[in-house]
């Protein structure tokens, strides 16, 4: 009893430990169906490697399939400004966060009673996930702004989107890339310790699964050449092969690197810092990209913006990650792993130069 009084007390005073689903409510609108990718036995084996390596939690050798895809239409609802959260009847949306795990892994879902509560009326949506896409491109790209393609491409009459005014540069130039050719949409910005009370919402699904950096064809397309149109990306025909280092990162890097480099460039790859390059020159740099090679890491999430290329990505023998496998299987990229010695505390690891001369021999470079 003294149990369930203390978590009836936090959910009154604005700490929603209660949550509820919005999947079954007669106001959703389902757009596509789901459905299931089909695999050889190359990459069953690495989806395996990958299982294994998360004890699997995750095992998509087992299968893969494609979440539906839904708007789904509320009404006076609660839209949580540090989070991108929404309140329905006083609980969270466990779609307005992706999943249930969120909402224990997220301070965010602990703030809502300081935040400062606003009336507005009108139509609403936003692709807002905080902390998550916190100047984090992949979340960015992946988690965000697919969503409004699901807004914009199947709301016609005039609605709000919601954003923050202090996301990162490339977030907000981006955002405004999405918008420019829906008339409909008006962007407005919400602070941080706000919460708006809402006359309607449309929520859009999440369309990327957990580690998985697969969108349908149509979305992938259409963020695709709205990113490419926005920065002006040159139709140069330049073809460079590219090598993402994470050397000045905290984790994940690549500790025999020095001894990986003269390797690469004597077949002509050039070491790039991503972190060093405005996004407008990351997009460019990806765009031209034949082949690229990197260890795990965000500055992959780029590879969304290439034309057509061939992908060698690194992982540490206890952390092989399916995100950009998935997404090269999505953009119909050659995909290629290597594992490399067991990662330490910060999955810093080595990797085998002779192996990244095998692959580079075998793809005939």
């Amino acid at each position: 009893m003294l149990k369930k009084a203390f978590f009836s007390l936090l959910h009154t005073l604005g700490y929603y430990s209660r949550y509820t689903s919005v999947l079954h409510h007669p106001g959703k609108q389902l757009l596509s169906q789901t459905c299931v990718l089909d695999f050889n036995a190359d990459e069953k084996a690495f989806l395996e490697d990958s299982a294994s390596s998360f004890n699997y939690a995750i095992d998509y050798s087992l299968g893969y399939r494609q979440k539906e895809q839904y708007l789904v239409r509320l009404q006076d609802v609660e839209l949580l400004g540090n989070s991108g959260a929404l309140v329905l009847d006083g609980n969270v949306v466990v779609e307005s966060v992706g999943e249930v795990s969120r909402l224990a892994k997220s301070d965010a879902f602990k703030e809502v009673s300081l935040l400062l509560p606003k009336r507005k009326a009108g139509r609403y949506t936003s692709v807002l996930f905080l902390p998550w896409a916190d100047n984090n491109n992949y979340h960015w790209f992946f988690d965000c702004l697919p969503r409004l393609y699901l807004v914009l491409e199947h709301t016609q009459e005039p609605i709000k989107v919601i954003m923050r005014r202090d996301m990162a540069p490339y977030q907000l130039e981006t955002f405004a890339f999405v918008l420019k050719d829906y008339p409909q949409a008006e962007l407005v910005f919400i602070d941080k310790h706000e919460k708006w009370r809402l006359d309607e919402f449309v929520l859009p699904s999440f369309i990327t699964n957990a580690q998985s950096g697969y969108l349908p064809h149509e979305v992938a397309e259409w963020l695709r050449h709205k990113v490419w149109k926005g920065y002006a990306v040159e139709q140069s025909g330049r073809r460079r092969r590219i090598y993402i280092s994470r050397a000045k990162a905290k984790t994940r890097r690549v500790l025999n690197e020095q001894e990986l480099l003269p390797l690469l460039e004597r077949y002509g790859f050039e070491m790039v810092r991503a972190e060093e390059l405005t996004y407008q020159q990351q997009v460019q740099l990806f765009f031209e990209a034949e082949l690229v090679i990197a260890p795990h890491g965000a500055g992959l999430t780029n590879l969304l913006f290439s034309e057509q290329c061939q992908v060698l990505e690194f992982h540490p023998a206890n952390l092989i990650k399916t995100h950009y496998f998935l997404l090269c299987k999505a953009l119909g990229f050659r995909y290629s792993a290597l594992v490399g010695t067991t990662g330490d505390r910060l999955e810093n690891y080595t990797v085998s130069v002779e192996e990244v001369e095998a692959w580079m021999k075998g793809i005939g470079v």
